[in-house]
């Protein structure tokens, strides 16, 4: 799949664009698709030296791999992190299987990365070095291979909640 663009014709009315449903249909798509293969930002913050700290969740049910980019860094001075980490799910949904790699530092080190999954959740965890507090920025593309279902909620603006129901909408065209 990849992003569809949407005919609108050359000048209002000309009947050379898409129809409706049609359009539509390829913007509905569009959303699938960057849902499917998005990159999303992320931030955590751990306080002190305790063993996997969640730094990040994720469905494990829509998950079929990730790439991660993670700084970890501390506010007070230069001492930070960065590392890729590649990660894939098993096939049964067990396990998920990751790599770290360009893995780099300024200043001390900070902390080492983990992934497991627990109750349905790949998670990413940390187990920092420094008893203190260290900042994780996160940059995550998950893609799932599968199917993630038609009529995928949007929030409206606004609102905050899903739009499960839709009362008249009127539309104004060009004429």
């Amino acid at each position: 799949m990849a992003i569809q663009l949407v005919n609108i014709g050359v000048l209002p009315n000309d009947g050379e664009g898409d129809p409706l449903r049609t359009a539509f249909g390829k913007i509905n798509n569009n959303f699938v698709y960057m849902q499917q293969s998005a990159t999303n930002l992320y931030s955590a913050v751990t306080l002190d030296d305790s063993t996997n700290q969640i730094v990040w969740t994720y469905p494990a049910n829509e998950f079929t791999q990730a790439l991660i980019q993670i700084q970890s860094y501390r506010e007070d001075n230069n001492d930070s992190q960065n590392a890729l980490i590649g990660a894939s799910m098993v096939n049964d949904l067990s396990d998920v299987k990751f790599t770290i790699y360009g893995l780099t530092n300024n200043g001390n080190w900070l902390t080492n990365y983990e992934m497991d999954i627990v109750d349905g959740n790949v998670r990413l965890l940390v187990n920092p070095i420094q008893d203190t507090a260290i900042n994780h920025f996160m940059a995550i593309q998950v893609t799932y291979a599968g199917d993630l279902g038609v009529g995928v909620g949007m929030v409206t603006e606004g609102e905050g909640s899903l739009v499960t129901e839709s009362g008249n909408v009127y539309i104004t065209t060009e004429g």
